[in-house]
């Protein structure tokens, strides 16, 4: 990967957006009362509280989520909010050094909300606080019953995001051979490949060596948490 980001080209057929609904729906009521009155009041299911995970600790997992007007992002087609939630910088020193991810919903409309569905863009490297509005018309039958919410993930756009390469250094390595056939172009793929992980790790510091799939799953785990919910729902896309 030798640009900044891996952008997914995303076209939801009608059957895959039939599949999804189906299998959302079947999901039972599942989560605690939303910890955050916002707009409308509160909304509650009368379940059992989220259930908590070892190794985090409270000043993580009971956080209140500062709703409020996403600034400087167009969100259109829906009541959209934005906050942002604390977590470990490195999930093995749960107590230590926090960093902030930046998250978006918009809240169930109907009266038996399940839950919190959220949203993985893929990519990787998509946003999705830039790319959740834009789902609404398609996602419409979901928000009357779930809150959706998605985010950028550690080292994404507002979520402490990694640039490593400047837009004329993104351009100058699209003549990069991807498939080397010979000696040379073997040495142009390589010496490209790392110079973009030197331009990462510099641009990123500490936060490289902690941004993976298992850190992003355990963000999710304690963003269920955070959120109200006993058990995730989740919805990814690559």
């Amino acid at each position: 990967m030798r640009g900044v980001r891996m952008w997914p080209c995303v076209k939801w057929t009608a059957a895959g957006v039939a599949a999804m609904l189906l299998a959302v729906g079947c999901s039972s009521g599942s989560s605690g009362g939303d910890q955050d009155e916002g707009k409308g009041g509160s909304r509650s299911s009368a379940v059992s509280p989220p259930a908590a995970s070892s190794g985090q600790p409270a000043s993580l997992t009971s956080q209140k989520l500062d709703w409020g007007r996403c600034k400087g992002r167009s969100a259109p087609g829906g009541d959209w909010q934005c906050a942002t939630m604390k977590v470990p910088l490195d999930w093995t020193k749960p107590d230590g050094e926090t960093i902030g991810l930046a998250l978006i919903r918009s809240r169930a409309t109907g009266g038996s909300r399940i839950g919190s569905l959220l949203f993985n863009f893929g990519g990787p490297g998509g946003s999705g606080i830039e790319m959740m509005p834009s789902y609404t018309s398609t996602v419409a039958k979901l928000l009357k019953r779930y809150d959706l919410v998605s985010w950028d993930p550690r080292g994404v756009g507002a979520s402490e995001g990694i640039r490593c390469r400047s837009d004329k250094a993104i351009q100058a390595a699209e003549t990069i051979d991807a498939t080397p056939d010979n000696a040379a172009e073997e040495k142009a793929y390589l010496d490209d490949a790392t110079d973009f992980g030197k331009g990462c790790a510099k641009a990123a510091a500490k936060l490289l060596s902690h941004v993976s799939t298992t850190d992003t799953a355990r963000d999710m785990d304690l963003m269920r948490q955070v959120l109200g919910d006993r058990t995730m729902h989740y919805f990814g896309i690559s």
